[in-house]
């Protein structure tokens, strides 16, 4: 049977911390073919639980439990399964995704291994990793499983992968889940200010981005993007009423590579990233120290005053910046990342306005 998948990518990064399953929209067929090989090469997990709630905050929900016990299932099937990535981290933003992506391939990465709680169970997929941030090839074939409760899905898992018959050539299969959290997105240097230029430069604000539905026959996947989509043209309504708010010029565009940055003379770039706060902050690299349980937000309370917010390491922020086209340097201004995107976004424009004194 064919099953067409789909995931919202770096589009739902101003998100409302919604959770579906991490797959791509990806035409693929469910099938109970395991990769050929499983048990001789590396596999990456990708895996999803639902969202918890800590101090009155949405929060990554807790999954050491769950991937000890997947570990250990996987380790007994002879699968070398060598990270583990939690899928609203892999999807923090577009540059997120891209250096996961890379690091998957640096570390020779062949299968991708998919698992995810749902409300009435688990769900467990894998496939031939694309090498690419769609994970699965159109068209492929992708071993697929559901079952009420973990315990009984690794053990189903376990039959048809011995039932599958390879040798087994992974034997320095690591006796803990390598969990990853997260990886640096700045590519030179970053500032914890915004550049006075900014006054006389136009910054350049991405659109969220509708999905494509070329190619897509399933009716039920059409019409859920289809109401995506018109929730799109909604986002960006308030993003360009947010972005009156800024005080210098901006434009608002479609996402671009460097070169059509470069072509367009788009010096700055708005963008965001949305995480957990400790993952945001690794990723921004800042300092996380071990002892550290939550982190202090600067929310600007206008004209001249601010206030702080307090935030669980697991809460779930989303953070602007402003990236600097040439030099690729990056400038966070004040550390103040909020639990929507809405307000992330109008504490970067308030504390940009206090730090540049402007209308004083």
């Amino acid at each position: 049977m064919q099953r067409v998948f789909f995931f919202i990518c770096y589009i739902l990064v101003f998100n409302s911390w919604s959770q579906r399953p991490i797959y791509d929209y990806v035409s693929f067929n469910r099938t109970l073919k395991v990769p050929s090989e499983l048990n001789s090469e590396r596999s990456a997990v990708i895996f999803s639980v639902p969202n918890k709630v800590t101090d009155g905050i949405k929060a990554v929900g807790d999954y050491e439990k769950m991937l000890n016990q997947v570990h250990k299932g996987l380790r007994t099937m002879g699968v070398d399964a060598i990270l583990y990535l939690n899928d609203i981290h892999l999807n923090a933003s577009q540059s997120a995704k891209e250096s996961y992506i890379e690091l998957f391939n640096r570390r020779r990465v062949t299968n991708i291994i998919f698992i995810t709680q749902l409300s009435d169970g688990y769900e467990y997929i894998m496939a031939p990793f694309s090498g690419t941030s769609r994970m699965i090839k159109d068209g492929s074939d992708a071993f697929y499983l559901k079952a009420n409760d973990l315990y009984t899905l690794l053990l189903n898992v376990g039959k048809e992968v011995r039932r599958a018959d390879q040798p087994i050539n992974n034997f320095l299969i690591p006796e803990k889940p390598n969990y990853i959290e997260g990886l640096s997105i700045v590519e030179k240097t970053l500032l914890k200010n915004y550049p006075g230029i900014l006054r006389r430069s136009e910054l350049a604000v991405e659109r969220f981005i509708p999905l494509d539905t070329v190619g897509i026959a399933d009716q039920e996947v059409l019409n859920r993007i289809r109401a995506y989509n018109s929730s799109i043209e909604r986002k960006n309504m308030e993003l360009e009423q947010l972005m009156s708010g800024y005080p210098y010029k901006y434009v608002m565009i479609d996402p671009m590579t460097d070169d059509e940055l470069k072509r367009n003379r788009y010096q700055f770039l708005l963008r965001s990233v949305c995480a957990s706060a400790k993952t945001v902050k690794q990723m921004l690299d800042y300092e996380v120290l071990p002892s550290e349980t939550a982190f202090v937000s600067i929310i600007p309370v206008m004209p001249d005053q601010t206030k702080v917010k307090t935030i669980p390491k697991d809460g779930l922020v989303c953070k602007f910046y402003v990236r600097q086209n040439i030099s690729k340097n990056v400038h966070v201004g004040e550390w103040d990342a909020d639990v929507t995107w809405q307000d992330a976004l109008n504490n970067m424009i308030g504390n940009l306005i206090q730090e540049h004194n402007v209308g004083n």
